[in-house]
């Protein structure tokens, strides 16, 4: 009896070289045109059957081999790509991960598919459980460390295979969060690849954003018999206190809601985290290399997308962190209205989130404030005066829309900043050198174009402060029809002005996201006495 157990125990000792002479048979006879060891070798890999043991010396077998698994040997490196190796012992896991590093250092082609293959564990597998996926996501990340350490350029294999990875916008919450976060882990173990990581998941973000019905989010947030959702849609909640948190730390019940929501909680800590050090002090090179990168992907999607509620708060709070990017995203913004290169959506949704940005966000300082509506106001009167020199000073929407957005930003920004204008010294002075009497007279006629909740509100309070008075233009204006769509010859897309205004309240769930991006957030209702006539 002792005889056998000897030789199974030399044959368990030598299994690895026994397993790389089999595969090195195997290849040499495929090279010869013989397939059929091969072939075995390949259908034995991709049994589900095989044992952790066996596997271990496939894979250190295969490890001898690696210098003749060139181009030809696809099928047997795709069925060793396809073992679940995540999910077994510690022993299997260092043999699997030796075997792919030898095996890049020695075929740099098979660096893509191999990365492929590692990404796709950071989606969440809803076939097994948690811990599963955890363990799966861990090991695949550190194997990828491997081969990034070995062949750095194999990052842009990373760029490319994590946007086809991306969960489709209709699996579950849980499966969204999972490829948010592991991505956010990725960048930050990789700088390098933070601002293309930031620009695929803004861009997934967008897809869920878009799904989302913000009428059915704020009747799920309204109490009985409350109506504070006033004219401009605004706050549930006063400031940055608690008074609503205990409700809001429960899931939502709406799913597209939900999922936005769980991953908009990644982001923005994820945000904080890249713009502060541990003891809580403003990282400069941090902050900044996070604001281009949204500052990019703002330009490339956001800034084109209507119809997002959330996804832009990113910025809102990546702003927060510093006075220069601040001014940095108020110049894009304002680069972009004015530039007569740029369509007319692009320039109407960047006058639109300049109005909502700097009306909203209480870290704006007064100085800069004024800046934007001198500028705003110059802008208007060159325009008012070209159009009166001319014979185009028609009210024709569709041809001075960007003219009409950028008035109703400068009243936008006016209705929510006006009490601190006013406590200046001066004040009225400086109010009259807008000139807002000359803008809301001119025959271009904006109070009619402008949303009428802003027109409104806007003649109501420069009426009691004695700045200018609307309500007769107003008066005059409901007895005339005019559109306030139109179609933009050049893209063939419909514009609705005054539709837009991208910081409204942000109404996800999450008590961290909330208190992070809303603690600077501008709270004003439209009170009842603005919208009374005369």
């Amino acid at each position: 009896m002792s005889e056998p157990k000897r030789k199974r125990s030399s044959g368990q000792q030598s299994g690895p070289l026994l397993a790389a002479r089999i595969i090195n048979d195997a290849l040499r006879k495929k090279s010869q045109g013989d397939l059929s060891d091969y072939n075995v070798i390949v259908k034995e890999l991709c049994a589900r059957e095989v044992d952790s043991v066996q596997l271990q010396r496939w894979l250190n077998g295969l490890r001898c081999c690696v210098s003749s698994m060139g181009h030809g040997c696809d099928k047997l490196v795709g069925a060793t790509l396809q073992l679940s190796w995540a999910y077994r012992d510690e022993t299997t896991v260092k043999a699997y991960t030796n075997y792919l590093t030898d095996l890049v250092a020695a075929h740099a082609e098979y660096m893509s598919p191999c990365v492929f293959m590692l990404l796709k564990r950071f989606v969440y597998d809803e076939e097994r459980p948690e811990i599963h996926n955890e363990l799966a996501f861990s090991r695949s990340m550190a194997c990828l460390s491997h081969l990034l350490d070995l062949v750095p350029m194999g990052l842009h294999c990373v760029q490319q295979h994590l946007v086809s990875v991306c969960p489709y916008k209709g699996r579950q919450a849980l499966s969204q969060e999972h490829f948010v976060r592991n991505c956010l882990l990725l960048a930050d173990g990789f700088p390098s690849l933070l601002v293309d990581v930031i620009e695929i998941l803004i861009e997934h973000l967008i897809k869920l954003d878009v799904d989302i019905s913000k009428e059915d989010l704020e009747a799920e947030l309204r109490q009985p018999n409350d109506c504070s959702m006033g004219v401009f849609q605004l706050e549930m909640e006063q400031g940055d206190g608690d008074t609503t948190d205990s409700g809001r730390a429960e899931a939502m019940t709406n799913i597209p809601a939900h999922k936005l929501d769980v991953c908009m909680n990644h982001m923005l800590k994820f945000i904080h985290k890249c713009s502060h050090y541990d003891n809580g002090e403003f990282h400069l090179d941090g902050g900044t290399l996070v604001f281009q990168a949204l500052c990019k992907v703002f330009q490339k999607s956001l800034l084109m997308t209507h119809g997002t509620s959330h996804v832009q708060f990113v910025l809102f709070l990546a702003c927060s962190t510093h006075q220069s990017f601040v001014e940095g995203f108020l110049h894009l913004l304002w680069a972009k209205a004015e530039d007569v290169s740029c369509s007319a959506v692009t320039r109407q949704a960047a006058a639109a989130y300049m109005a909502s940005f700097v009306a909203r966000a209480q870290y704006i300082a007064l100085t800069t404030v004024k800046l934007c509506l001198d500028l705003m106001s110059e802008w208007i009167l060159r325009y008012i005066q070209q159009c009166d020199s001319s014979a185009r000073s028609i009210p024709d929407v569709n041809a001075h829309a960007v003219f009409f957005s950028i008035v109703q930003a400068l009243m936008y920004i006016f209705l929510f900043r006006h009490k601190e204008l006013l406590r200046m010294e001066n004040a009225q002075g400086y109010l009259r050198s807008l000139q807002f009497e000359r803008i809301v007279m001119c025959r271009l006629n904006p109070l009619k174009v402008c949303l009428s909740s802003v027109a409104e509100a806007f003649a109501a309070v420069t009426s009691k402060h004695e700045i200018v008075f609307c309500y007769t233009i107003i008066e005059r204006n409901r007895r005339i029809v005019m559109p306030t769509t139109y179609m933009d010859d050049a893209s063939n897309k419909a514009i609705h002005l005054g539709s837009f205004f991208p910081f409204d309240p942000y109404l996800l769930k999450q008590k961290v996201a909330t208190r992070q991006k809303v603690s600077h957030w501008r709270s004003q209702r439209v009170h009842a006495h603005w919208l009374r006539t005369r």
